[in-house]
């Protein structure tokens, strides 16, 4: 362990954003010293305590620690079993901590090279515009500048793989027997042929779908999680969905994207003449939304269904398609995870 990832606990410890196991070890940490003062922010001898916890804790592990007492400085080489211990499982949590946080942030790299080593194809995208790439099977990959990919240019019989480190779009061609995998960190998405993005933001990663269905879950999945880890472990998610996962807590959080587009369909014709509405019930307004968007739209106020509303919506987002609604009939809108719901509302105008 190296004295910047020390220091960084202190300073999480300080701010108040460590974890309790971290906490209560540098509390019993802290009680090494003959100290009165707590320990904060606005401390001027801050640097000087940090300096001193530092060599308490590596003298505890060696049994060589100096003490002030009364001015004099004792030798003690004898140390209680309790505050070895203490001091040693602190070292190991912090080296745990700091070797796993290293680790997040190689895993994909490591992967990607290791892959190549075998024999699969290795594209970069060094420039400052998208790239775009073309696999055997059709399948299309907008590579994003600084990212870079896997593969191998022949896939094999029963699956297509690749390895992804940034973001990148992909437009799968579509082979039910021959599913589609991205490996990138700790995630794997699987889609049988769809269009979706994926993109590694620091510590958490995002994947948005823009059609077909897609399965996100974590890579080499332990068989010993509890029962709310595993309802953590995973999601499907369809158009206009996205699910970003922490890589610190394993976390899984779905919502809609930023900006939803019309779902494309086969045969999809006069798709702007659909949001022009003449005195139509709001139950149908919303019902049309829906299929376009494929999004879930939940009306409160059951009184509003048969409601008429007029008006041109075609050239609009959705949330701003709703925000005309929500005027109309004096209610507002909210997104709950990958829902809109609709409230209030005094009933037809």
């Amino acid at each position: 362990m190296d004295r910047n990832a020390f220091h960084q606990l202190l300073k999480r410890y300080i701010e108040g954003t460590c974890s309790q196991a971290e906490a209560a070890l540098v509390n019993q940490w802290y009680e090494l010293l003959d100290e009165q003062e707590e320990l904060s922010a606005g401390n001027r001898e801050i640097y000087e305590l940090e300096n001193r916890m530092w060599d308490t804790i590596k003298d505890r592990i060696t049994g060589q620690v100096s003490i002030k007492d009364s001015g004099s400085v004792k030798s003690l080489r004898r140390i209680s079993f309790k505050w070895a211990s203490v001091a040693a499982i602190l070292i190991v949590c912090m080296v745990g901590a700091f070797l796993y946080s290293a680790k997040i942030k190689r895993v994909t790299g490591t992967l990607i090279s290791a892959k190549v080593a075998e024999g699969l194809s290795e594209e970069i995208n060094s420039t400052e515009l998208p790239k775009k790439l073309l696999l055997e099977d059709g399948s299309i990959i907008i590579l994003q500048p600084k990212a870079k990919i896997a593969f191998a240019r022949h896939f094999l019989k029963d699956r297509r793989e690749v390895y992804l480190e940034g973001e990148a779009f992909f437009d799968v061609a579509k082979n039910t027997a021959k599913p589609f995998f991205v490996y990138n960190g700790r995630l794997v998405t699987k889609v049988l042929g769809t269009s979706f993005n994926v993109k590694i933001i620091k510590d958490k990663t995002e994947v948005s779908v823009r059609t077909g269905r897609v399965a996100v879950y974590e890579n080499g999945r332990e068989v010993n999680l509890n029962e709310q880890q595993k309802k953590n472990n995973g999601v499907i998610i369809t158009p206009n969905q996205k699910v970003t996962y922490y890589t610190e807590n394993r976390h899984f959080v779905t919502s809609l994207v930023d900006v939803p587009i019309v779902v494309p369909v086969e045969n999809n014709q006069g798709a702007g003449a659909r949001f022009v509405f003449d005195d139509t019930p709001l139950s149908e307004v919303l019902a049309e939304l829906e299929k376009s968007y494929a999004i879930e739209i939940i009306l409160a106020n059951k009184d509003l269904n048969n409601c008429p509303f007029t008006g041109d919506l075609s050239q609009q987002s959705i949330f701003h398609k709703l925000e005309f609604i929500c005027q109309a009939f004096q209610s507002d809108y909210e997104v709950k995870g990958t829902r809109i719901l609709i409230n209030g509302g005094k009933g037809c105008p």
